[in-house]
């Protein structure tokens, strides 16, 4: 673990429990230190929950395992089912197996990780498998996940609402003749609901989209959308409300067919209205093998993700956190590993905003095919998992094609203290349908200032033929700033400047 400054941390650790599989799906900042759930085994070979708590310096301070004889617990394939309360509290949403019969929970435990309550959900169906969990403005929550009717059936949606003790209320089923999965729903300003998850056809080669159900406030189907490319395997849908009252969904868009179970595909976020129709598409990040998403959520002013994709060229897996502003455009996306070898994993499940404007995230690595070890990291705001790295290489710093004269957007003096100029470099451009900047040319361009919470702080319009641009900084607070040059609606260059 390296510290710099006052008040930034940064680790990159993992934990074993005794060697026995052990993996990280939530972590949240309670103000003291951080604190989640993960799986893990036993030597009676049940699968059980832990709960840990581990210090902002890069320390495990508690690791208390939860389980009863006979049971296995099970999390879904998401992370981020627990969450905090404003009291302090925490609530976690799961299912688990016991006597052949497979039912959801939802616990609710105080500051110390003790159980306050506990309640069991089993529907009509066979199986009843909540993943997530969401308050609601009753002071209640709404579980998401996926019900199979029956033996030899296929899942549909699962929605079940509850009161502020989890009793439950109400719940509803959405599906069709084929495989439906819930993953998280939250509620929307009508009062309504809003559920993210993924739809397939068994037996059908790359027939996986994102799939988004909306509903009323007693659960009634208003809506279905699918969403991601018809002929190539997408992925789960995450949802979330976009700041102009639109919603968000969050999944990865196939791009190439790899075999009959693998395409190529990169994150995505797409604006759709409220009735489901979609606005605009924004996609990050590499085009990779096995890329997955793992949670999306809104971070009070901006958007956080992660998940994990194949290396390919490496063939290890590494996982991925992408930051996005308000406008759903790339603040920075960075891939991690604590093993990178040929055949070692590293998948990331949850990702947070940290006290320190900076990010922690967890989930799981390990070597080959040996047992896995909770995986934890801490960056700074600019998603560095050590001093002073490179940022989101793969979506900001664009460099013209075929080289020339440097970045799209370059910056001096930097650090900076009164004044700062901006270099606008646009190349020719290209019959051949290449990349090409047209900011310097016909076209008007703006430059996004962002802080670093991810908030835009400024605009500055552009004018054609602008080749270099002064910005007076006399009045910016001092501090990191994130700088993005966009023409006709489309990022083209970025990059960061110290204020003093």
């Amino acid at each position: 673990m390296v510290s710099i400054g006052q008040q930034v941390s940064y680790f990159n650790n993992i934990y074993s429990n005794n060697g026995n599989n052990t993996k990280g799906f939530s972590i949240i900042d309670d103000g003291s230190a951080y604190t989640g759930y993960g799986l893990t085994t036993n030597p009676n070979v049940y699968q059980l929950f832990y709960f840990y708590k581990y210090s902002y310096s890069g320390e495990l301070l508690e690791f208390k395992t939860f389980y009863e004889p006979y049971h296995d617990y099970y999390a879904g394939n998401v992370g981020g089912a627990m969450k905090s309360e404003a009291d302090g509290t925490y609530y976690f949403t799961y299912y688990l197996d016991y006597n052949g019969e497979t039912y959801g929970r939802l616990m609710k435990m105080d500051q110390n990780l003790d159980t306050i309550w506990t309640k069991y959900y089993l529907t009509e169906h066979l199986w009843t498998m909540p993943v997530n969990s969401n308050k609601t403005s009753d002071n209640g929550y709404i579980l998401s996940g996926s019900v199979k009717p029956e033996e030899g059936s296929f899942w549909d949606f699962l929605l079940l609402k509850t009161d502020s003790m989890g009793n439950e209320q109400w719940h509803q089923t959405f599906g069709t003749d084929w495989s439906e999965h819930g993953q998280n729903a939250i509620q929307t300003p009508d009062g309504g609901y809003l559920i993210g998850g993924y739809f397939w056809k068994p037996g059908t080669d790359h027939s996986l989209d994102a799939m988004v159900v909306k509903t009323d406030s007693l659960g009634n189907e208003q809506w279905t959308k699918y969403f991601g490319n018809p002929a190539i395997d997408d992925d789960m849908a995450f949802v979330q409300m976009a700041d102009d009252g639109n919603y968000l969904v969050a999944t990865v868009y196939g791009e190439e067919i790899i075999t009959p179970d693998e395409r190529r595909g990169r994150v995505a976020i797409m604006k759709i209205d409220t009735l489901g129709n979609l606005i605009s598409i924004h996609k990050f990040g590499p085009n990779k093998i096995a890329n997955h998403i793992k949670n999306f959520k809104n971070n009070n002013g901006s958007y956080i993700a992660s998940g994990f994709y194949y290396m390919n060229d490496e063939l290890f897996f590494k996982g991925w956190a992408l930051n996005t502003s308000t406008e759903i455009d790339s603040i920075w996306m960075k891939g991690y590993a604590y093993f990178n070898e040929a055949d070692d994993r590293n998948y990331l499940y949850d990702i947070i905003a940290t006290s320190d404007n900076g990010y922690a995230a967890i989930g799981s690595a390990n070597v080959g095919f040996t047992p896995s070890n909770m995986w934890i990291i801490k960056t700074d705001s600019m998603g560095c998992d050590t001093p002073g790295c490179a940022t989101g290489t793969w979506v900001r710093q664009i460099s013209p094609s075929g080289g020339g004269r440097g970045e799209v957007l370059q910056i001096w003096p930097n650090p900076a203290k009164d004044q700062v100029t901006l270099s606008l470099y646009c190349p020719p451009k290209q019959s051949t349908g290449g990349w090409k900047c047209a900011a310097g040319r016909e076209n008007k361009g703006t430059i996004s200032i962002y802080d670093l919470q991810g908030i835009k702080t400024k605009e500055i319009s552009i004018q054609p033929n602008t080749e270099t641009l002064s910005i007076n900084l006399e009045t910016w607070p001092s501090g990191l700033y994130f700088l993005q040059l966009t023409v006709n609606g489309k990022a083209v260059g970025s990059a960061k400047v110290v204020v003093e």
